[in-house]
């Protein structure tokens, strides 16, 4: 796709989400837990910070600051303007992997669908230091779901043979 129409489709991006009522008040950024979960605050990275940059200049996609949004809705929640920030990083995400930018992207190891942030991963896996539990982050919810139902099949000996009628 060429950059043009990329750019264009950022803007539509920005306009169908309501970015442009936008109008400041920081609620957003007050509210994102990326300090706490990433245990630094960048402007850059925040909420504000990602509508402003794209807004002056939609064609700064390949940035990383783009994949630290954890799409908690938080800023979503208590935008005043009902900015929809959370669908917006979501559908932005999604165009960019359309448009090959998987540079930042984590995919499922079952079934190599996009799954999370590299970034969200990398401090994800640095919490669970190593214990079982994080193996279970390189597979989607979806995967990972299957994967439980299999097993509660298997421990439940389930199906069950067909109960005869007296």
């Amino acid at each position: 796709m060429p950059a043009l129409d990329l750019k264009a489709e950022v803007e539509k991006l920005l306009h169908d989400n309501k970015l442009n009522l936008c109008f400041e008040c920081g609620k957003c950024s007050a509210v994102c837990p990326m300090l706490d979960f990433y245990g630094e605050y960048n402007y850059d990275r925040s909420p504000r910070g990602v509508v402003e940059r794209l807004s002056l200049d939609p064609e700064k996609i390949e940035d990383e600051s783009l994949w630290y949004c954890l799409t908690c809705q938080a800023c979503t929640f208590f935008c005043p303007s009902g900015i929809d920030f959370q669908s917006f990083m979501t559908d932005l995400r999604e165009l960019l992997l359309k448009n090959g930018f998987k540079k930042h992207a984590f995919f499922c190891s079952v079934c190599g669908r996009y799954f999370m942030p590299k970034k969200e991963l990398e401090y994800i896996k640095k919490i669970l230091d190593g214990k079982k539990s994080c193996e279970y982050m390189y597979v989607c919810p979806e995967c990972r779901k299957k994967d439980y139902a299999e097993i509660l099949h298997r421990v439940a000996h389930w199906p069950k043979q067909s109960i005869k009628k007296a």
